[in-house]
């Protein structure tokens, strides 16, 4: 992790001219904040207009677009730092990250074992996902630190204030969207109403900015990313929809990249409905795993997820690891399995040789392995295996398998 740490900022220290002339995500941010800041939210989504703005203040641009298509309402804090330069916006914002993830840490901290937090910092700092965020200057840390929220309200059975917090990462309602789904199996009215209640006020927020017509925009530039091309390589996504169109583009097939994506969604999201039923408790450590299993659950369904969104999976992997640290060894199989993967997922400057491939997804292999790990633990540790019959034998007491 300490290697891929400092080969992840080398990376990025050699890119530092990049970042300063808006070859970075960035850029989408800071031009929509200033099309806000002039008075023209109506025309928010227009190409054109993005496209022009963009040519004036950096010097990155070429002929491609670079689109701004979130909901606006997240642009509110861009709104202030869209009126400075945007060198100095970028490292405002880079700061502003920073701040947001040692947040994550806190929050984590008092549900992880203490004498392992060193190793959890570095989980997080050293996974190639983090640094691409910060490079990038995504908004991939505030969705970790809402999904972090999330957990933490729910194990404090603060189920408003969960529904609320998860709602506020509408921005890309696809990381969101499957846990309300779970909210709605365990029929948890509170956080479902104040997740309603806190988008409608997203939604009211978003239409005062930029108007019907805005939105309208909006709602024209997510219709065709159901479709390769343009913004959307499937390619480069960390998720079933990028496992799937890599392995049908080797015979020819990736016409059915979405039925594939759409058939393995299912079967990941209703397995993890299978292992969270509506009677389980939020104290134990059994919640924390099933929690787990519901992010990269989030990870693996989420219809457009890049390596910068990739940064999530820390959730996972550091409830996980703390699970399997708090064992003595020698570890169970499906523990040394883990282990060896979460290496793999550090191995030094694998993931940029694989993106500067076009060939991310391939990256993305181990994630339903580690879907079934995590599964498998919950499984193990539930009690779903069938309790040995105990029954009289001639001088002592047998145990025989259920079913036997």
């Amino acid at each position: 992790m300490v290697c891929s740490l400092l080969a992840q900022c080398a990376v990025a220290w050699t890119q530092r001219q990049y970042i300063r002339d808006g070859y970075f995500d960035f850029v989408l941010y800071y031009s929509a904040g200033k099309i806000l800041n002039d008075g023209k939210g109506t025309k928010l989504y227009d190409l054109t207009v993005q496209r022009d703005y963009q040519k004036e203040f950096h010097v990155g641009y070429k002929d491609i677009d670079v689109p701004f298509n979130h909901l606006p309402y997240e642009l509110l804090p861009m709104l202030i730092l869209a009126k400075f330069s945007f060198p100095v916006a970028h490292l405002l914002w880079t700061a502003i990250n920073l701040l947001l993830i040692a947040m994550i840490l806190v929050r984590l901290n008092p549900f992880v074992e203490r004498s392992h937090r060193i190793l959890f910092i570095l989980m997080v700092l050293a996974y190639f996902p983090t640094i691409m965020a910060l490079k990038m200057g995504q908004d991939s840390v505030i969705t970790t630190l809402l999904l972090v929220e999330t957990f933490a309200s729910l194990k404090r059975k603060r189920y408003s204030t969960a529904g609320s917090l998860l709602a506020l990462g509408l921005y890309k309602p696809h990381f969101v969207l499957p846990l309300l789904g779970i909210f709605l199996w365990h029929r948890r009215w509170s956080s479902i109403i104040a997740f309603i209640s806190t988008g409608l006020l997203l939604g009211a927020i978003s239409l005062t900015m930029v108007g019907w017509d805005g939105l309208l925009g909006l709602l024209s530039l997510w219709l065709p990313m159901t479709q390769r091309g343009h913004v959307v390589w499937p390619e480069l996504m960390m998720n079933w929809r990028g496992l799937a169109y890599i392995t049908l583009h080797l015979g020819g097939l990736t016409a059915a990249t979405n039925v594939l994506t759409l058939a393995l969604s299912l079967v990941t999201f209703g397995i993890t409905l299978r292992l969270w039923p509506r009677s389980a408790a939020e104290h134990d450590e059994l919640f924390n795993l099933r929690f787990a299993l519901a992010v990269t659950m989030t990870a693996l369904v989420s219809f457009h997820l890049y390596s910068y969104d990739g940064m999530l999976l820390v959730i996972p992997f550091i409830i996980m690891l703390d699970c399997i640290l708090k064992r003595s060894s020698p570890y169970a199989a499906r523990h040394q399995i883990f282990l060896g993967l979460l290496i793999l997922s550090y191995i030094p400057l694998m993931p940029n040789a694989l993106l500067s491939g076009f060939m991310l997804a391939w990256w993305a292999i181990p994630l339903p392995i580690f879907f079934a790990l995590i599964a498998l633990e919950i499984w193990s540790r539930s009690g779903c295996q069938p309790e040995p019959a105990r029954i009289q034998a001639p001088g002592a007491l047998v145990d025989i398998p259920a079913g036997h």
